[in-house]
């Protein structure tokens, strides 16, 4: 996997499970850790630009009021790619890809985080 890839969350669906994320990742993986992030994207925040050399990161954002459409876009800042995600979509980013989230919205999105070990 060499660039974030987005699951969209359907009605009814699971939010994402492990096969699909060993078969984005091309390789096994092991549950590490979860995290909730929930105050860094009040309305008009981000994340700044970072990256993670020894793990997979799975992150579900959840807007903390009513909004329709996106809510969170995670990018590179230089131009290889720029993913929106409403509530409840995830984005699986892979070990060393650069990332940055911006709040789309007018109300705090919750940041959900999995985090998964590369078993190779």
């Amino acid at each position: 996997m060499d660039r974030p890839t987005v699951i969209r969350k359907g009605d009814g669906e699971l939010l994402f499970d492990a096969g699909q994320l060993s078969a984005l990742a091309g390789g096994e993986l092991k549950f590490r850790d979860v995290a909730v992030n929930n105050s860094s994207l009040a309305p008009g925040g981000q994340l700044p630009l970072g990256a993670h050399g020894d793990k997979l990161e799975v992150v579900t954002p959840v807007a903390l009021g009513d909004v329709q459409g996106p809510v969170v876009r995670y990018t590179d800042d230089a131009g290889g790619y720029d993913l929106e995600l409403c509530s409840y979509d995830s984005i699986v980013i892979p070990r060393g890809m650069a990332h940055a989230a911006y709040n789309l919205c007018d109300c705090t999105v919750a940041l959900m985080i999995a985090n998964f070990d590369y078993l190779d």
